[in-house]
């Protein structure tokens, strides 16, 4: 599990002491957020994206679940991070704004400008024809009279 600390001031050199005697109950866990970051990606936002593995947040006194939103391609695969979702490990509320909607959609709309254009197969492979059964007889349409 990563945990991430928001909002440090460290200088850009020398040493950096980090006290972190900070107690946190984890009542939703990664698991969890990231299943409801899933459901609601395909329900609200699209079918073509999937909620990836959580990271932990930790930002002064308020601990969280930050959910990347990953966009897929049939004939790609995962694209790439469209944008993340905020999930409260204490009580479950999740960041799913009408706002961040909307700026996960226009995020995925830039990165399939990106995608290679869609090529049809010209050809099926030998691999895939079955040997055993014998060829379909052409169909033909009746004239109409």
């Amino acid at each position: 599990m990563t945990i991430v600390l928001e909002n440090l001031v460290i200088p850009e050199r020398g040493i950096v002491e980090l006290d972190l005697k900070q107690s946190i109950e984890i009542k939703i866990t990664a698991e969890e957020a990231r299943r409801k970051v899933n459901r609601w990606l395909l329900e609200y936002v699209s079918y073509m994206m999937h909620a990836a593995a959580p990271t932990l947040v930790v930002d002064g006194q308020q601990a969280m679940w930050r959910v990347p939103a990953i966009l897929t391609n049939s004939r790609v695969g995962d694209v790439g991070v469209a944008g993340t979702v905020d999930v409260d490990v204490h009580t479950g509320q999740m960041d799913n704004t009408e706002t961040l909607q909307a700026q996960i959609t226009k995020h995925a709309v830039e990165m399939t400008k990106k995608l290679p254009p869609y090529q049809p197969r010209q050809s099926v492979s030998e691999v895939f024809i079955p040997a055993h059964l014998p060829s379909a007889k052409l169909a033909s349409l009746p004239e109409e009279q």
